[in-house]
């Protein structure tokens, strides 16, 4: 078994091209015992044509025997591969080609190797890279001459022809300053295929309005020519009947009105023919500023519906950017508040606790004697129950309060999500300060 390797372009890094290669594999099965009546060898050539790096399927695989005749036309599956049969002693042109890719070809040589050797039956494989026709990074003009020539003369193996090969990817890949380069050419060539049919265009619109003054002109000349062979016919005319008036010793009033009535005649035809030729060229110059209005009406159409969108998304961008900083604006506001609210009562509680600290403090201080311990009666210390209710907007604690006097007093405290607190005794409505002392007061009972 012989195995071939060959560097070649790999569709996967087509964007790059700096890593390029295609594996040629060759494998020779040569069979030790050669029986008499065995048949005639030939070569199995088997591949994969692949495109980005996947299988292309569809791209017709064509086989030529001597280059000329077709022998063989066969479409790669969904996998991408083919197969098909060489017999030897001819030499083969293989064409590949797909839609929308570069058209490709190798060359096979088996015409040195005699037909009759039926103790050979190579295999050859091979991955065919298939190219974008408008791809910027092969030099794709480089395949109008086969893409390798393959050698076998039957004794080793099959092989490339390598100095061929290293000179067709000497230079196929481009590289991206020379890709830049070529795109530049690009782009300059189309714009000046654009310019040329806009001048083209122009000189197209010149040469009309040349020939439509040709024809004004020879319109003109025409109606000129009509003029005087009609004066010239009038004055045969006139020029006949005064020789027939001569003649005819006809009297000074006949022919007085007589030429008066052909005068009168001959300013009515010049009239008509000034007149109709008024109305045509007005009719003419109607016609071209009605044209030429109607393309600055269109034009102006279209701008002043392109202002308009454009002045009115701007103006629905302006609102929604106003609409959102008022928003923010809003929850910022509305959170200063609230922070302010809490400190507030946060440094109220501060001050009442301090406050009744100092109260206790002095009254503590106050007390001269303490009193005596055997006529001290204990009170009965009150029974408390808090319940809190916490939810959504507002949270509220409950705190009911039994005496020794079988008195019950029910506190309720309300704490809104906002800051907002209100207090309650028995219902009433009492100040926060008053609540937090009387609550610690009883509070103090459940800490002892």
């Amino acid at each position: 078994m012989f195995v071939l390797r060959t560097p070649f372009i790999d569709k996967t890094f087509q964007l790059t091209f700096k890593h390029c290669l295609i594996v040629l594999f060759l494998f020779l099965i040569s069979h030790t015992t050669v029986v008499k009546a065995q048949a005639p060898g030939m070569l199995e050539f088997s591949g994969k044509a692949v495109k980005n790096g996947s299988a292309l399927p569809g791209a017709t695989v064509t086989v030529y025997r001597n280059g000329i005749t077709q022998q063989e036309q066969i479409k790669t599956g969904k996998n991408g591969k083919f197969r098909f049969y060489l017999v030897f002693g001819v030499d083969y042109k293989i064409t590949f080609s797909a839609p929308g890719c570069v058209d490709m070809y190798c060359l096979v040589y088996t015409g040195k190797l005699s037909k009759d050797r039926g103790d050979l039956f190579p295999l050859y494989q091979a991955d065919i890279p298939f190219h974008d026709v408008n791809t910027l990074g092969v030099r794709v003009d480089k395949y109008k001459n086969p893409f390798t020539k393959i050698v076998y003369d039957g004794k080793k193996a099959f092989k490339d022809d390598e100095s061929y090969l290293a000179n067709f990817l000497k230079d196929i890949v481009i590289e991206p300053a020379e890709q830049a380069k070529i795109a530049a050419e690009k782009d300059a060539k189309e714009l000046k295929e654009k310019q040329d049919a806009e001048d083209k265009l122009k000189k197209e619109v010149e040469e009309k309005a040349k020939r439509e003054a040709a024809l004004l002109a020879e319109q003109k000349a025409k109606e000129d020519a009509l003029k005087e062979a009609e004066l010239a016919r009038l004055k045969a005319e006139s020029e006949k009947v005064k020789t027939s008036e001569s003649q005819s010793m006809e009297t000074d009033a006949i022919k007085l009105q007589r030429e008066k009535a052909l005068k009168e005649q001959q300013a009515k035809k010049n009239k008509e023919i000034k007149t109709n030729y008024e109305n045509d060229l007005l009719k003419m110059v109607a016609e071209n500023e009605r044209s030429a209005k109607q393309k600055a009406f269109v034009a102006q159409k279209q701008e002043a519906r392109a202002n308009t969108v454009i002045e009115q998304m701007r103006r629905e961008n302006d609102l929604k950017a106003k609409a959102d900083k008022l928003i923010e604006e809003q929850k910022a506001k509305q959170k200063q508040t609230l922070e302010n609210k809490q400190y507030k009562n946060i440094q109220m509680r501060k001050l009442v606790e301090a406050a009744a600290f100092a109260e206790r403090s002095v009254k503590i201080g106050n007390q001269k004697t303490l009193p005596d311990v055997k006529e001290y009666n204990r009170k009965q210390a009150p029974d408390v129950l808090v319940t809190i209710d916490e939810g959504f907007f507002k949270t509220v604690r409950t705190t009911v309060v039994v005496l020794p006097s079988k008195k019950m007093d029910t506190y309720r405290k309300e704490t809104y999500m906002w800051g907002t607190v209100y207090c309650y005794k028995n219902e009433d409505l009492i100040q926060e300060t008053i609540y937090n002392i009387e609550i610690d007061y009883f509070l103090s009972y459940i800490s002892k």
